[in-house]
């Protein structure tokens, strides 16, 4: 029997979404409806993983990538969005259809047969390594699986961002920059808030507002003014960032210091 989760926090889209998924598979069970990004960790915690979750993107309380960075989500996803920005980022994380609305039937059905034709291929035990085939998190008992890569994308294509080669991220008239070591700058779709969930705190620290430094890209700290410290960066441009007041002391903390 198919069990769906729904995540969508538009009534008239969901009851949609209810029909559309009961018209293909008269059969299924619809085990869960949630609104927002807290509901459905919530619900993941507490129950079985369902065999495919139904998703819109941006809900009441953010972004549903960030679900990704508080549940471990084994169940494959069909984004259901107005938005065709997050094509990448839904393939990055369990996406294996994307769907633009306003939703027609027959996109809808087709999202669905696909995902049709990739459970006949995992049987059992297999079906579970579907979320690791597609780039998912890790199982829960291995802990919370951080982002390796990110992606960038402009117009001359795809930047695959190895993570461990960024320095560090700032946020320029509203959209986050990511920069190498070799000072490079790449923009992003992220937000810094989502790249915190994403990120492992073990190597990434949010200093302020609008900026986060990766542990082993940092030189020195000097004290500064009000008890702060100024975050000297390894490489070229001699790249300082300032801790605000109330992240220094976590900042302290994060490298050591007490």
């Amino acid at each position: 029997m198919l069990r769906l989760l729904l995540i969508e926090d538009e009534e008239p889209a969901l009851d949609q979404l209810r029909r559309f998924a009961l018209r293909y598979a008269p059969d299924a069970t619809i085990v869960g409806e949630c609104q927002q990004v807290s509901e459905a960790a919530d619900f993941l915690r507490q129950h079985p993983a369902p065999n495919l979750i139904l998703s819109d993107i941006e809900l009441l309380d953010g972004n549903v990538f960030q679900l990704f960075g508080q549940v471990a989500v084994s169940s494959p996803v069909i984004f259901i969005t107005a938005y065709d920005s997050f094509l990448v980022q839904a393939f990055e994380q369990n996406g294996i259809a994307y769907v633009l609305k306003p939703v027609q039937y027959a996109q809808f059905a087709a999202a669905m047969q696909k995902f049709e034709r990739l459970r006949q291929s995992f049987q059992g035990a297999a079906l579970q390594q579907l979320a690791a085939t597609l780039g998912a998190a890790a199982p829960v008992a291995a802990g919370p699986a951080y982002k390796q890569r990110l992606v960038s994308k402009t117009r001359q294509g795809l930047y695959l961002l190895d993570v461990a080669e960024l320095h560090y991220f700032q946020l320029r008239h509203g959209v986050t920059h990511a920069f190498s070591g070799q000072g490079k700058s790449f923009v992003l779709n992220e937000s810094l808030s989502q790249l915190e969930t994403q990120l492992d705190p073990a190597q990434f620290f949010r200093l302020n507002r609008t900026e986060m430094v990766q542990f082993s890209a940092i030189d020195r700290l000097e004290p500064y003014f009000n008890d702060t410290l100024i975050v000297h960066l390894k490489g070229p441009g001699a790249v300082a960032l300032t801790a605000s007041t109330h992240r220094t002391p976590d900042l302290r903390r994060w490298v050591g210091l007490k």
